[in-house]
This record gives structure tokens, sequence and C-alpha cells, in this order.
């Protein structure tokens, strides 16, 4: 059940993920990552490409003093034996024509060996003069793109290899600074490759500097402005420099084989791909929570290593996967850590039972319910603190003391735990012997106190906790009600007459094999007896012993664990008969019977909403009869299971209102729609004051209540005209009609459109 939760989550978490990653909405918290990885490693750069700053000549001024100084810089550079000069500023003409062609005459006789840069696109965030060069200089030169992108803060992050200028499209510097083979994709700076490095020279102080042309032998040479004319660039741990750099450090990386991206896809794919895996592994709480801790260690560890082999990585749609999960993942386990301890007893519930059965062997663990008798009585006398002592007296007492051993707590009168029964040659004789010392009277507050238990076991490995514990506590109720102490699901041989093995086999059979049936049993308006609704019954007819009672097979699915099953089961058939009638523009509601016990938890109210879908069925038609509901120990949680279901339009019935099984508490405590009436009293309407003082009274309390009032056990024109005449909204019974089949109930309801059958009947 958790398993398929924690994979369920991890599914939302990576769809969230990736929605993240399409919208590109965590730019910002990569730029973060990314700053912060280019503080981790510093390494040189090859040395093999320089930055020469360009300035004027002081005390000059003017382009064609610039453009002087240029072609001297240009001359001096290549005397001193640089391979290939890069002329990152513009070139423009001067006022001197003689000046200008000699300079073009120079770049045009080196056209291999200098290179012009021009701006192919618009840099919108960066500074500085125009960039342009007169096309005057420009003919007959090789010129790269100098252009490079940037984020919204002004770093750069990736550049691309090439850039276009309407239908010309030019080589970005960088590509032919690094001298790569062909083209490639985008290339993502690698800012571990030490800017402070790369070197840096004023050309008049090398031109002074004793030797100092040597150092320019055999490098490339990126000629760029200095000062206030250079454009200036945000470096991540490098603070500003001028823009050159960007294609320098691009180059760099190039010839370094770096500058690679790792895209939120592959991230999330991966890291994604590995929690599922992760989670379908480890099942166990403890190897669970390593596997969480080395897989949150991975991101980091991913980040270093994509930063020593530089490789930019996006992730922030991998922190979405993993704080999303964990969002998910914390609010659950808060939630279930308020669920899995009964709030009176501070004691685990039986929730948390389901939780930790994973912890023990099937084989050889049994489930051991122990039922306290008339608790609500002795609650009556204690206020809410001695309660709890009372609750965890009792808790001692069945753990012997162990401080090891799990007690749980359902809330209202079960005690559950797990005894190995491999420990014991006689589980039985344990467990006799157990609940003569959990019976001892109890001491709280000075006041001694009764206790009073029975004991129910289910031994099976087979089937599923939730199964297994509905079947020990059957087996709990079954001892109270036969007066057996312990009573051990599995021995069906000691009590035949209760739990018979062939019965129950059989019953397992015609489940699987899907032969329990319904028949309709027609509700009528006792205004006008049209027939409105059907209650749906439960059918067993077996190949050895014909028709079985439902009384005794529904009794054997409950404890068994199966009742679930069954309900599943009926209720389908159900639906599908009212598909069936609304095809034939028949429209009534159908009852469908549900036991009080399958409100200790959500489970039904998932089947109800399962079902419903699964059939397209109006949820109005549908009515559900909840029976037995003095087994309700816990009406706060039944409350909300009915809540959930009501949610749905479906509508709730108290059956047999009036005897034990159905009270006025439970009318009180829950949202029923209608009450029906038992046919104890229906039945003694003739010959009973009290039973038609009863009849009326809760007629009466139905219609001030605002619910809807049914009559069961109508066998005949005198109570039918006396419930008619009491108010009785709806009846049934064998004088209306016996149960019948699906077809003829369909005929029955054809028929009374023309003429309504009970109309007739009655007048």
């Amino acid at each position: 059940m958790f398993a398929s939760e924690r994979l369920r989550h991890a599914a939302i978490a990576i769809g969230l993920a990736a929605m993240v990653g399409v919208l590109t909405l965590l730019r910002p918290v990569d730029i973060t990552v990314w700053s912060l990885q280019a503080k981790l490693f510093d390494r040189p750069p090859s040395l093999d490409i320089v930055f020469v700053e360009f300035g004027a000549v002081p005390g000059s001024s003017g382009r064609s003093a610039e453009n002087r100084e240029l072609l001297r810089s240009i001359r001096h550079l290549r005397d001193a034996g640089v391979e290939r000069i890069f002329l990152d500023l513009p070139v423009r003409r001067s006022n001197s024509p003689a000046l200008d062609r000699e300079l073009r005459e120079e770049l045009v006789r080196s056209a291999g060996e200098i290179v012009l840069t021009r701006a192919a696109g618009e840099d919108l965030v960066a500074s500085g003069p125009p960039r342009g060069n007169d096309p005057f200089f420009e003919q007959g030169t090789s010129i790269v793109s100098n252009d490079y992108p940037t984020d919204f803060l002004g770093f750069v992050w990736e550049i691309e290899p090439s850039y276009s200028e309407g239908t010309v499209e030019l080589p970005a510097m960088w590509t032919v600074l690094g001298a790569t083979s062909g083209p490639r994709g985008a290339l993502a700076l690698d800012y571990s490759i030490d800017l402070g490095l790369v070197p840096r020279y004023e050309l008049d102080r090398l031109e002074a500097a004793p030797g100092g042309d040597g150092v320019l032998a055999g490098k490339t040479a990126v000629v760029g402005p200095a000062g206030t004319d250079a454009r200036i660039v945000k470096f991540p741990g490098y603070a500003f420099g001028p823009s050159s750099l960007v294609h320098i450090l691009a180059a760099e990386t190039a010839l370094r084989g770096t500058g690679q991206k790792l895209s939120w896809f592959w991230m999330v794919g991966a890291f994604g791909l590995s929690l599922v895996a992760g989670l379908m592994v480890f099942r166990r709480s403890t190897p669970r929570r390593i596997f969480y801790l080395l897989w949150l260690a991975l991101l980091p560890a991913v980040a270093v290593a994509t930063a020593h082999f530089g490789v930019r990585g996006l992730f922030g749609e991998t922190l979405v996967l993993a704080l999303v999960y964990a969002l998910l993942r914390s609010t659950v386990n808060f939630k279930r850590r308020h669920l899995f301890v009964e709030s009176r007893s501070k004691l685990p519930n039986f929730v948390a039972l389901q939780r930790d059965f994973g912890e023990y062997p099937r084989e050889q663990t049994s489930i051991v319910v122990a039922k306290i008798a008339r608790l609500d009585a002795v609650f009556a006398t204690l206020n809410p603190s001695d309660q709890a002592r009372y609750l965890r007296q009792l808790a001692s007492r069945l753990a012997l003391g162990d401080t090891r051993s799990t007690i749980y707590y359902d809330g209202g009168k079960y005690f559950a735990f797990f005894v190995n029964s491999g420990e014991f040659q006689d589980i039985q004789e344990h467990l006799e012997g157990l609940r003569a010392v959990a019976s001892q009277s109890i001491t709280v507050s000075q006041r001694v106190l009764d206790v009073s238990m029975t004991i129910g076991v289910d031994e099976s490995s087979e089937k599923s906790i939730s199964s297994r514990l509905s079947a020990a506590i059957a087996a709990a109720d079954q001892a109270r009600e036969a007066y057996r102490p312990v009573f051990i699901i599995s021995d069906f041989a000691a009590d035949s007459e209760e739990w018979d093995y062939s019965l129950q086999a059989r019953l397992e059979s015609a489940l699987s094999e899907d032969r329990i049936s319904i028949k309709l049993q027609p509700q009528a308006d006792l205004r006008d007896g049209r027939i409105v609704g059907a209650e749906a019954l439960a059918r067993w007819v077996d190949e050895e012993r014909g028709d079985v009672p439902p009384s005794r097979f529904i009794l054997q699915c409950e404890r068994v664990g199966r009742l679930d099953e069954l309900t599943k089961r009926i209720l389908s058939k159900s639906l599908d008969a009212a598909a069936a009638l609304q095809t034939c523009d028949h429209h009534p509601r159908i009852s469908v019977n549900v036991s009080a016990i399958q409100f200790v938890d959500s489970r039904i109210a998932e089947l109800v909403e399962k079902n419903l879908a699964i059939h397209s069925a109006d949820p109005a038609k549908l009515t559900i009869e909840v029976t037995e509901t003095a087994r309700i120990e816990n009406f706060s949680v039944a409350r909300g299971v009915f809540e959930q279901i009501k949610q749905l339009g479906v509508n709730f019935s108290m059956d047999d209102f009036g005897v034990a099984s159905a009270n006025l508490e439970a009318m009180f405590e829950l949202p029923f729609d209608e009450i029906k009436i038992d046919q104890i009293f229906v039945r003694g309407v003739h010959h009973s004051e009290t039973a038609r003082a009863i009849v009326a009274n809760v007629v009466r309390l139905a219609r001030d209540a605002g619910l809807t009032s049914v009559a069961e056990g109508i066998e005949d024109r005198e109570t039918y005209d006396f419930l008619r005449e009491t108010g009785c909204d709806l009846g049934q019974g064998y004088y209306i009609s016996r149960p019948m089949t699906l077809s003829n109930l369909q005929e029955m309801m054809t028929l009374q459109k023309d003429t309504p059958l009970l109309r007739d009947k009655y007048g």
C-alpha cells in the first residue's frame, strides 16, 4: 500500500519537474549553481591565446592617430612572431585617405593571419561604443562574429558557433581562435579555467620592456580596446572584464574538450528513474532511508563532477523533483504520525498495525485481537486521563510487560498484536493464559475496575493484512458470542456448526468464479403504488447444498476478510442492473447492503467511487443500506467515510431501524438519508398496539428529521393501508413483490408505465 503511494509521489514529482523544465522557470536557480561551480576548480589556460590591450597614444586625438597606432601595433605584433591577430575592435576610416589605404593594404595582405570582428546581432545588455567596422576595411579580409548572449544578470554562460547577419552567417570568433573543426552546437563556457591566468599585455609596455616581444612568439593575439573604450562583461568568480575574454574563454574551453551541456531532460530522467528503482528495491524503512541519503548526496556529487569535467548541467528541475517528492512524503508522514497513533491512549492504532506487518515473517505470524467487553460502560465512569491510564494498563498486560512488544488499539474496544506462532507448542493455551492475566481487575485513581475480554486469532498466511485483521476481529466477536474465550480462525474442524471449512472453500470458489448473483426486490411509493426502486439481495446457489442463506455466507465472508470482495461484486452487479434498466428508460434507485464494519477506513469509499466511474452510473440513484450500525466503534471515523461517499452523490439508509443493531445514536451521529423500519414491527401492526405506536412514531421521527421512511415486510393489504395512512414513504415486502430477476423487474416497470400495478391493486 505504502510502496505504491511512494511510487505515485515519485511520478508526480517527475511530472512537475518535467513541466518546470519545459517552461524554463528555474534558470535563476541554475545560474546560482553555475556561479558556485565556477568557484570550485581553477585550471590554467593553454597560454596559446593572449589578450593585447590597445589604447590611444597619449597626447594624440582623432581617428587618424588611432589608425596610425593600430597599423604600427599590427606590424609590431607580426614582427614579434605572433601567428594570428584578431582585431576585436571597430576599424573606421580617418581623415587621412593615404593612412587608411596603407592600413587596408596591411589587412588584405595578411588576410589569413589578421582577422576582423563584427557584431552580427545586437547585445541589449552590453555597453560601450558602436562595434561595426567601416566596409572599406572589410573588403578582402577575414571576418568573424564577436557576438555573445548574456543573461538577465549580464553573465555569459554559453555561446553559439556562428551568428547570422541577414543572409550572411559569420563564424564566431572562438571557433577560429580554438581552431575547432566543423560546426558544433552551442558551447557552455568552462569557468573552471582561470581567466586571471590568461596572458594580458599592454602593447606599449611590451615594446618598452627588454625582450618583451619574445613572449608573443607563436601566440594568437586578440587585440581589444582598453579603458573606457572596452565593452565590459561580468564573469562569475572574476568580477568584470573586457568582452574579448568571452571568446578567449570559449576557445580555451574548446581546446580543453569541455563545454558539453547536460539537459534537464537527462538529469530528471536519470534521477527520476533511479528514485523509482530505489523505491521498488528498498521496501524496508531503514534501507530506504539510506537510499534517500545516497540519492540526495548524488545531486551535489553530480554538480561537482560536472564542474570538474566542464559540463554545464541544468539542476533546477532535478531540485524540483527532489523537493516535490520530499514535500509529498513529508506531508503524508506528518499526517501518518497522527494517523498511526490513537489520540486517547497514545498507542499505535490499526493503521500502524497494517504498516508494521511487513516487518514480520508472514508464515509464522499470527494476528491476535482482544475484544474488551463493556468498555463504553467503563469509560462512562472515568475522565479522559483515567481512560488513557486504563487503556495503557490493558496494553501493558497484553504485552506481558515486554517493552519490545507493540500493542495496537483501534480507539474502540479492540486491541491487536502479533504473535510468532512458531515460539509456542500450543498457541491456544498460551493465549488463554494471557487472557487470564490480562483479565485481572485494574485499579485507576483508587477505583477497581473489572476487565472482561475475548480473543480472536488469524493464523492464515496467504491473505492480505487487512483481510487477516478483519478475520481476527470477527473471530473475537465469535468468541464472545459462542462463550469461547479464545477463537482461532483456522480451527474450523473443532466447531463445524460455526466454522464450516468446506463451506468456506466453496465460498472462496464461488467468489473467484463470480457465481454469487443478485435478485431485486421492488420498493414502491406507498402514495400511488409506483415501483420507484429495488433492493439488491445477494443470492448463492451452491452445487451441493443448494440455496445458502445470505446470513450464513455473508458472515463467513466477514470472518475470513472477504467482505470487501463480496460487496464489490454485489455493487458491480447492482450497477449493471441499473444500467440495463436505464436503457429501457427506467430509472429506479438501487439499494445495496453494506456492513457497518466496512466503515473503519476509506476502502469502502474508494470501492464505491471506482465502481460508479466504471459503470458511469448516476450516484443519486444508488442507496447504501448500512447494516448492524451498532458495530460501529468510532463514529468520527465512520462519519468521515460517510461524508466521503456522500460527496459522490450517494444516499445512505439505516437498515433494520428500531432493533438492537440500529439505534438513535447512529441516526444522530451519521448523515443518513432514510431509515428502514424493521419488519418485526411492521408485521405486528395488526395485533399489537405497541407495534403500531412504534411504526407511527418512527415514521413521524423520519419526517421531522427530514429523512425518508421505508417499511420492510409488507405482506398484506391491511399493513399496506396502515403504512400509507401513517405517512410512510416507501415500502417493500411479499405483498408488493417477491425478489425477482432483472428481466422480471424490467417487465414490471414497463407494464406500470401505462397502468401502475399497485394503483390497480389498491384502488
